[in-house]
């Protein structure tokens, strides 16, 4: 629980991080949490990889401390990203993506890139 608690609040320590330029881009963030039983760490980041490149997105870090995975990958172009994170918290596996685009606020493929990536997580979630 301290794992996912340390977790939230990092992510919630970045979002905040510089609120006065929140209308220079667009967000779209997907969590969820399933017992570790219906999706371990490794289908979890495996998920994260597999909608990432169905988006289109290329990896550009992957890392595996056991009790975090982090994925940050992008399409080739620039302007835009998602950071992706699997989190081992007690008896549940978490989900946190963030999709982010620079190019201003409301823009609509952000929704799209982390609806694909959370779909394909949810999927290894139910054993597909």
């Amino acid at each position: 629980m301290k794992t996912l608690m340390f977790a939230l609040l990092a992510v919630t320590a970045l979002a905040a991080a510089r609120p006065a330029a929140a209308d220079e881009f667009s967000l779209g963030y997907d969590v969820d949490r399933y017992p570790a039983s219906k999706l371990s760490m490794a289908a979890c980041r495996a998920a994260v990889a597999r909608g990432a490149a169905a988006a289109g997105y290329t990896t550009r870090v992957d890392q595996d401390q056991k009790t975090l995975a982090l994925h940050v990958s992008a399409p080739r172009q620039d302007g835009r990203s998602l950071i992706s994170y699997c989190i081992a918290a007690g008896d549940q596996t978490v989900f946190v993506i963030q999709a982010f685009d620079y190019s201003g606020p409301g823009n609509p493929d952000v929704d799209r890139v982390k609806a694909r990536v959370g779909a394909e997580v949810r999927k290894a979630a139910r054993g597909g």
